[in-house]
C-alpha cells in the first residue's frame, strides 16, 4: 500500500488498473484489501483479480508477517465497491494491445504476467518495460537463496525472464531493498507529519515494524515495493546492472535466482538488475512525492537528526 499509494501520488504516471495475485496472503484477502485501499484513497482506479495459485507448485502465504488481513493492526472500512468481471491476465493483454507505452510494476508473484505471455506471446512483445519486485543476487530470504515473490512461483519467474530478450525488464531484489531500510524515527516523523493518510500507513506497518524486531533485532523496516515503484519513477536512485538471469524451478534452491553480473558465460542479457540503493535519495523522493505539504519539516527533520 506503500507502494501503490507513491505511485498514485505521482503525477508522472497514469495507473489504469491494479490487478492482483496470490502473494503475501491468499488472493481473497488480498483483492479485498486493494479495493478497500482504493476506497480509502478515493481513487476510481479499477481493480482486476488474477491468479489464486502459481503455476506448478502449491500455494504458500507469507505466514503472519503483515498480520492476518495483511493490513497488520488495522481493517479499512468497506465500502462496497466491487472487483471487476475481467480476469486480470485478460485485462491485462488486453490493455497492453489497446495502448502504447505500457509498463507493469509487480508488486507480487509474476504469476498473472507469465500466464498473459503464454496466452498472446506476440501482444505482451509490446509491453515497454516490467519493473519486478523479487529475486536476489547474493542470498534469499525465505530459503538461503531464494527470495519470496519468485519462490512462490519460480515456473511464472522463468517464463517472463526468457521475456527479457523482447521487453526491459527490470529486478528490484533483495540487495538494492536491503539499503533503504527505514528506521522508526523517519516512520514517526511521517505518522506525525503526514496527516490522515501518514498515521495510516504508520498503523499499517507496525505490524511488520513488529516482526522486524523479532526477526533482526533492528526497529524500522524495509519497504520493499516502495523501493521498486520509487525506481521506476527515478532509476537513478538504484546502481543498476543488465546480465543475464536463469532461475531454479526445483529442489532446495527453487526460485533461486541466478544472476550472472560478470557476463563471464557470454549469455544472452535479459534482465536490468538493481544493487546498491541511494537511501537518502529514496527516502527524499518518498516524502516529497506522498506528503509534499511536509517536504520542508522532512528537510529540517533531516538534519536536526544529523545534529543528534
Amino acid at each position: 500500500m506503500f507502494a501503490i499509494t507513491a505511485a498514485i501520488k505521482y503525477e508522472g504516471f497514469e495507473i489504469l488498473g491494479i490487478t492482483t495475485v496470490a502473494g503475501n496472503k491468499e488472493i481473497d484477502i488480498v483483492t479485498k484489501n486493494a479495493l478497500r485501499f482504493m476506497e480509502y484513497m478515493n481513487s476510481d482506479i479499477p481493480v482486476y483479480e488474477g491468479a489464486r495459485e502459481p503455476l506448478v507448485k502449491v500455494f504458500s502465504d507469507a505466514g503472519t508477517v503483515h498480520g492476518p488481513t495483511g493490513f497488520g493492526h488495522i481493517e479499512l472500512e468497506d465500502k462496497g465497491s466491487k472487483i471487476q468481471d475481467q480476469f486480470a491476465v485478460d485485462y491485462i493483454i488486453e490493455t497492453v494491445k489497446n495502448n502504447d507505452d505500457i509498463e507493469i510494476i509487480a508488486l507480487g508473484p509474476l504469476t498473472n504476467i507469465a500466464l498473459a505471455i503464454q496466452k498472446d506471446p506476440e501482444t505482451m512483445k509490446r509491453v515497454k518495460a516490467i519493473w519486478s519486485m523479487g529475486g536476489g543476487v547474493y542470498r534469499g530470504n525465505i530459503t538461503p537463496v531464494a527470495e519470496f515473490n519468485y519462490w512462490v512461483d519460480p515456473e511464472a519467474v522463468k517464463i517472463v525472464f526468457d521475456y527479457g530478450i523482447y521487453i526491459d525488464l527490470h529486478m528490484v531484489g533483495i540487495e538494492p531493498c536491503r539499503d533503504s531500510f527505514i528506521n522508526a524515527s523517519e516512520l514517526l516523523f511521517m505518522k506525525f507529519a503526514g496527516g490522515e493518510l501518514g498515521k495510516t500507513l504508520y498503523d499499517m506497518i507496525d505490524y511488520y515494524v513488529e516482526r522486524y524486531y523479532t526477526f533482526n533485532g533492528t526497529i524500522g523496516a524495509v519497504i520493499y515495493d516502495l523501493l521498486t515503484v520509487i525506481y521506476a519513477i527515478d532509476p537513478s536512485v538504484c546502481e543498476t546492472t543488465f546480465c543475464n538471469v536463469e532461475v531454479s524451478l526445483d529442489g532446495p534452491t527453487a526460485g533461486m535466482t541466478v544472476v550472472d553480473i560478470t557476463n563471464r558465460h557470454g549469455k544472452e542479457k535479459n534482465a536490468y538488475i538493481a544493487m546498491n540503493t541511494d537511501a537518502i535519495k529514496y527516502k527524499q523522493l518518498f516524502f516529497d512525492i506522498v506528503f509534499p505539504e511536509a517536504k520542508e519539516a522532512y528537510i529540517n527533520f533531516k538534519r536536526l537528526n544529523e545534529v543528534l
